[in-house]
């Protein structure tokens, strides 16, 4: 049988390497200076060579102790995450999600927190449109793409549809009757490649608006909140927008509308599909809101 190396001496070790110094890591784990240096001796002691030299004015790790640290670290981390995935109540249900997606998704998990207030649904923003549910601890994902991804379960909930949008007192004094208006208005980016404005453009025909200019924000939502405090004009999509156009927040100057061919889906792990809390927000998400 394979013999492992004392596994708490090994968390010590790790300590005592952040902090440089056994009173500082003795004051951190709640023990003795006396007995962090014992457990740092009989790992010493198993492996046959010093992990730290000792000086006057602290600690350094030894060439073995740098090679040993990095994989420590690993490790540890890796076994926090199983666990939490592990112990995590099943009455949680932690989702991940953009930014941009938020003021859309809330109001409906309010309302399944209402008809279901024994499953509690934890939200995690992010600027990101993607999951990797082997490295993050997620149960569940809102991400965009053209497609969901492989081993997972999906729900297409809708479709990404760009339009042009604006506060409408921003054309009190500059109207945007037609595309050659947008000349003189400053272009807002969701992307710091502009390629939301270059699609749109490219769509409605109008290559003489430069989508080159205006300012970048790092997601939808920023350049949405841009626009509807007036600082121009924004391309957003028709989903995300909808209850700020209908309340007059935001007006559409122009009808024309570019569906992209990418779509928002929640997805969640093929190997945790039998989990009943997943099923029952995939059984109501997918009656109440896909596409």
């Amino acid at each position: 049988m394979r013999r492992l190396p004392p596994l708490n001496a090994l968390q010590i070790f790790e300590t005592v390497a952040r902090h440089r110094s056994f009173t500082r890591a003795a004051e951190h784990l709640c023990l003795t200076q006396g007995a962090v240096s014992r457990q740092i001796l009989a790992l010493e002691d198993y492996y046959g060579f010093p992990l730290f030299k000792r000086h006057a004015k602290g600690l350094t790790l030894t060439a073995e102790g740098e090679l040993l640290l990095p994989a420590v670290k690993e490790s540890f981390a890796r076994i926090e995450e199983i666990s939490l995935r592990l112990t995590r109540q099943r009455t949680d249900l932690a989702l991940k999600m953009p930014t941009c997606v938020m003021r859309w998704m809330l109001p409906k998990i309010t309302q399944f927190q209402a008809e279901y207030p024994d499953l509690h649904v934890q939200i995690t923003t992010t600027w990101q449109h993607d999951i990797d549910f082997q490295a993050e601890p997620f149960d569940a994902a809102i991400i965009y793409g053209t497609s969901p991804g492989v081993d997972v379960q999906a729900v297409p909930l809708f479709e990404e549809r760009l339009t042009p949008v604006c506060a409408p007192e921003l054309l009190r004094d500059r109207p945007l009757a037609v595309l050659a208006d947008l000349a003189s208005h400053t272009l807002l980016h969701p992307t710091r490649d502009h390629r939301d404005w270059k699609m749109w453009l490219d769509y409605v025909d109008a290559r003489d608006i430069d989508a080159a200019l205006g300012p970048s924000f790092d997601t939808l939502d920023l350049a949405t909140n841009a626009a509807l405090q007036g600082f121009g004009v924004a391309i957003s999509d028709l989903a995300l927008i909808e209850e700020d156009v209908t309340a007059k927040r935001l007006l559409r100057p122009f009808d024309a509308v570019l569906t992209t061919g990418a779509r928002y889906y929640f997805v969640y792990p093929d190997a945790v599909a039998h989990q009943q809390k997943l099923k029952l927000f995939h059984d109501w998400i997918a009656a109440h809101w896909a596409t």
